[in-house]
């Protein structure tokens, strides 16, 4: 009502407004000065009219007066509310202004349109904060730091990034500040959100361009860094980081050439750099040297390009550079293969899928009578009379299935002489370039020889057996006799070194004195046994002589053999009488000890075990006086076969030692325990009755073990422990075995 009022009394002008005011006052002057006098006097007088006019007039003036300065002040206050509402709705940043009980009075037209929210979706700041900050943890945070800003009085409120939730459910990006307003008690809050969600994706948006291009330059496979004005380090890759022999890029920054290990080429980059810099253009793909933090160095392909700013203006230097060390490396050893194809003595010919040659070495061209020029493009049966273009494909298709071609043939000179050949032919693709490369040996030479060395293999195959080797004793040559003495076939033979047939009879001083005297003497012959391919060692009578070249230096050695096993049987056969035992044929003490002295030695050199079993027949006495000594005799015999059942390594040894009396040797145990299985296997065979002559005979044994190294390291003491063991067992009840304890052991 009261604002209708005002409204209308702002719409009256001065004049008008005046005039009511007299009018008004001087109606209520005139009544009221009347009243009174009539009251008082009980008249009314016109001095009093008079003077209630004069008082009504000047009173209605000067109120008229008050409510016109009034009613200005009023419409320049209300101009001042229309410009402000103006200016607020038109202002193009979000804004909310709270009371003090943070009940929200005024949202500006902005703020719907960035957030969404209306007055009535957030009426107060509590509920503000529930819309806009849906997260309670975010939410704490937030309203913690908001009254943080709020209770510091004496400072400005400092801005606040936030993210707010609109009423869409999208998330906003905003830079939030606030004042209080309201006089000196500053109840209300004016808060104004400015959107910054654009700048902050452009924020995000620079960080991964920036990541994408630090991404790129670590990618590069090559070292890039660039450079200031003063040719300081601004940055780098990892790579040449790790060049630098730095942890990171970061290190390298405000760094110069002479800081690093490259020091010695300091001045040489330097002055690289400066031209750059000054003439504004590019030095592109040079070599140039550079020393590596641990003293190498290495050679590099360099680029370096003008570093320009944003307004074109030269900052600085850009340099890539790659480590061609290893590809320098392969070009010289490229460059030298092709020098020393070119200079081969060998012809060499490359040749593509159709055939036709595309590259020869000198050689080819100078064994040939061609130029390289005329060569090139013609195909091998135009210089091969023996090859014909027909049968190109086939040997094409076999090089391709990685097949290596070796034949001879002959070529043909551009005079028409011929000459022999040997090719060999290979295949390689590269790249999707498929090349046939051909070696062509000139064997004129090697043919020559050919024909007498078919001479001289008429001799060769003599009734001796005959060899050749090298200087190394690698075996050339065979001849058939030597196949037949020794089993092994030419093939088998060649490519072997002579000690091929070694039995293992002889030690490694008989060898030594074979070769000196070949060395020294040029020739040696005498006694060997070897080996034949069926493992059978037999006799041989072996004479090997040196042969040497015009400077005296030994080339190969010839050897000749004569199988004496006819000899040796006449011989082993008299050994045999002075080693076996004649009744039993097994071998006697002679050569038990023999055998033992040798599986010792072997023992010690492969650190394995062996034992000796000492055995001596129970209740053999009262045979002998019962049947007589021939039964003794056949029952001796009986055992001897007994026991070699037991026995069945070939590298073991059945022996009697007279009498009643026999020891076995076990030769190569990897455990003790495996002779007391051999014990016991004996002890149950002889258990068992023996029928001579229709004779039912029991007999039992007494066994005796003493196992190297532990019972004794010589043959004499492992034979007095495995009898001091067998009489242990007789003490024990017979019939039984024992293991050699020493009166130490208890």
């Amino acid at each position: 009502m009261k604002y209708i009022l005002l409204s209308r009394l702002q719409r009256i002008n001065k004049y008008q407004l005046w005039l009511i005011s007299v009018v008004l006052a001087t109606v209520l002057t005139e009544s009221i000065v009347a009243m009174m006098d009539l009251l008082l006097n009980g008249e009314i007088s016109v001095d009093y009219l008079l003077t209630g006019l004069v008082a009504s007039l000047i009173v209605a003036s000067l109120i008229c007066a008050m409510i016109i300065v009034f009613l200005d002040q009023l419409s320049s206050l209300n101009d001042d509310n229309i410009q402000l509402s103006t200016i607020v709705t038109a202002l193009p940043i979000p804004l909310a202004l709270f009371d003090e009980k943070r009940n929200l009075q005024m949202l500006n037209p902005e703020f719907t349109k960035v957030f969404g929210y209306q007055i009535r979706d957030i009426p107060n700041l509590s509920e503000w904060h529930q819309q806009a900050f849906p997260d309670p943890a975010y939410r704490e945070i937030i309203s913690a730091e908001w009254q943080k800003r709020f209770d510091n009085y004496d400072l400005e409120f400092q801005p606040l990034e936030i993210k707010i939730r609109c009423k869409n459910g999208l998330t906003k990006h905003v830079m939030a500040t606030a004042t209080r307003i309201g006089g000196a008690d500053h109840k209300m809050q004016l808060v104004l959100l400015y959107d910054i969600s654009k700048r902050i994706e452009a924020m995000n948006a620079l960080a991964e361009s920036r990541s994408l291009l630090q991404s790129v330059i670590e990618t590069i496979p090559m070292r890039v860094f660039w450079k200031d004005l003063q040719s300081r380090y601004l940055g780098c890759n990892s790579q040449f980081a790790r060049d630098c022999g730095l942890t990171g890029a970061e290190d390298i920054l405000g760094k110069d050439d002479n800081q690093l290990s490259w020091r010695d080429q300091a001045d040489m980059y330097r002055a690289d750099d400066l031209w750059v810099m000054q003439t504004n253009l590019p030095k592109l793909a040079y070599e140039e040297p550079q020393t590596t933090p641990d003293g190498r160095e290495i050679l590099l392909r360099t680029s370096k390009a003008p570093l320009r700013n944003s307004h074109g203006e030269t900052v600085g230097v850009l340099g890539v550079y790659d480590d061609i060390t290893a590809l320098k490396k392969i070009e010289d050893e490229l460059w030298l293969t092709k020098t020393m194809i070119d200079k081969s003595k060998t012809a060499f010919f490359c040749l593509d899928p159709q055939g036709m040659v595309t590259y020869v070495n000198d050689y080819a061209c100078q064994s040939l009578g061609y130029t390289r020029e005329e060569l090139v493009g013609l195909h091998p049966w135009s210089f091969d009379p023996d090859f014909s273009a027909n049968a190109w494909p086939d040997i094409w298709k076999s090089l391709r299935d990685c097949n290596i071609i070796s034949h001879e043939s002959r070529h043909r000179r551009k005079d028409g002489s011929t000459f022999p050949v040997e090719l060999t032919c290979h295949y390689i693709a590269h790249n999707g370039l498929e090349l046939s490369f051909t070696f062509a040996q000139n064997i004129s030479e090697r043919k020559r020889l050919d024909t007498e060395l078919r001479i001289a293999a008429t001799a060769f195959e003599s009734q001796e057996g005959m060899m050749i080797t090298d200087a190394d004793a690698v075996i050339l040559k065979v001849n058939k006799s030597f196949t037949e003495i020794t089993g092994y076939s030419s093939e088998e033979a060649i490519g072997q070194k002579m000690n091929l047939l070694n039995s293992d009879m002889h030690d490694a001083r008989f060898f030594a004195e074979m070769w000196d005297a070949i060395d020294s003497k040029g020739v040696w012959q005498g006694e060997i046994w070897n080996r034949r391919k069926n493992g059978n060692i037999f006799p041989e009578w072996l004479t090997i002589s040196a042969v040497k070249g015009a400077n005296g230096t030994i080339t190969h050695y010839v050897g000749t053999m004569m199988d004496i096993t006819a000899r040796k049987a006449i011989e082993q056969h008299v050994h045999h009488l002075a080693h076996y035992d004649a009744l039993t044929d097994l071998p006697n003490r002679t050569l038990l000890i023999d055998r033992l002295h040798q599986a010792i030695a072997q023992a010690r050199r492969e650190h394995s075990l062996l034992a000796l079993l000492y055995l001596d027949l129970d209740k053999f006495k009262p045979v002998n006086d019962s049947f007589g000594h021939d039964v003794g005799d056949l029952l001796l015999k009986e055992v001897a076969n007994r026991l070699e059942a037991c026995v069945k390594r070939e590298t073991d040894t059945v022996s009697r030692l007279g009498g009643d009396e026999f020891v076995i040797l076990l030769r190569q145990l990897d455990r003790q325990s495996a002779a007391g299985l051999v014990a016991e296997n004996i002890l149950t065979s002889l258990n068992q009755p023996f029928v001579i002559q229709q004779h039912t005979l029991d007999i039992s044994s007494s066994v005796g073990i003493a196992v190297y190294p532990d019972d004794g390291l010589e043959a004499n003491t492992l034979m007095k422990n495995a009898d001091s063991a067998m009489y242990q067992a007789k003490c024990a009840g017979r019939g039984c075995f024992r293991f050699f304890r020493s009166s130490s052991k208890g």
